[in-house]
């Protein structure tokens, strides 16, 4: 048995040392749907059916990128009595040690699903990653292009729609919309985890499209990381 000692809060600050924020990964989400103009009400329902759309997309992500591979392996944590987050040498990977020790509340899996209500939810972006996002947004749509802010600085209600979509929802809305999986993928914890948005406008030009809230939505995504620890060290 290899002996662990409890590490100071200075060893812990050092080995998590704040870096210079920095782009880690970019990739791309794709919406062909409804997303109406009228109204400034939340729309659960729309933002639940974005989100059971995306979810199948964010999935093979995870599946298929190399380091959302090893964050798989890697995302993991030690809790120490005074409730710090480290990660000691270890023999094991920190997937072993979460398998070995986390039924004792010794390691915390930092991507782990987040319940709501009886739903569960997987987002990327979350602060247990020390993660945030910027967003560029390529917006179709059958109207002229234009700008998609309104008067008084307010974005328009279509982008608080898809931000409702991409992150997880609140368990009011989840009772507003019920949704039929019990586990869903999605791209972030909290809308406020969007350091950056960008959006761009141009007309939809599918003649064959003859709904007047069909929009197609290009989603750049550029996944940044805040600080540097042993779990996320695998996104750089």
């Amino acid at each position: 048995m290899i002996p662990v000692r409890e590490w100071t809060e200075a060893e812990i600050a050092a080995r998590n040392v704040s870096a210079p924020i920095r782009d880690v990964m970019r990739f791309h989400l794709v919406y062909r749907g409804p997303l109406k103009s009228t109204g400034n009400e939340p729309k659960p329902k729309v933002a639940a059916a974005i989100r059971a759309e995306l979810s199948p997309q964010l999935a093979e992500l995870w599946r298929t990128h190399s380091a959302l591979q090893a964050l798989a392996i890697d995302g993991y944590s030690r809790r120490n009595p005074q409730g710090f987050m480290v990660s000691p040498p270890s023999p094991w990977t920190p997937k072993q040690e979460f398998e070995r020790h986390g039924d004792y509340g010794r390691m915390i899996d930092l991507c782990e699903e987040i319940p709501v209500g009886d739903k569960r939810f997987k987002p990327l972006v979350r602060k247990s990653l020390n993660l945030n996002c910027e967003l560029e947004i390529l917006f179709l749509r059958q109207e002229d292009p234009g700008s998609l802010v309104l008067q008084g600085g307010d974005l328009d209600n279509r982008i608080k729609t898809l931000f409702d979509a991409l992150r997880m929802p609140s368990r009011a809305e989840l009772e507003a919309a019920p949704q039929v999986a019990d586990m869903l993928y999605c791209l972030m914890e909290s809308d406020s985890l969007v350091a950056g948005l960008d959006v761009s406008t141009d007309r939809l030009l599918f003649p064959e499209t003859d709904k007047a809230d069909e929009v197609h939505l290009v989603i750049a995504v550029s996944l940044r990381v805040l600080t540097v620890t042993r779990a996320n060290a695998c996104l750089l």
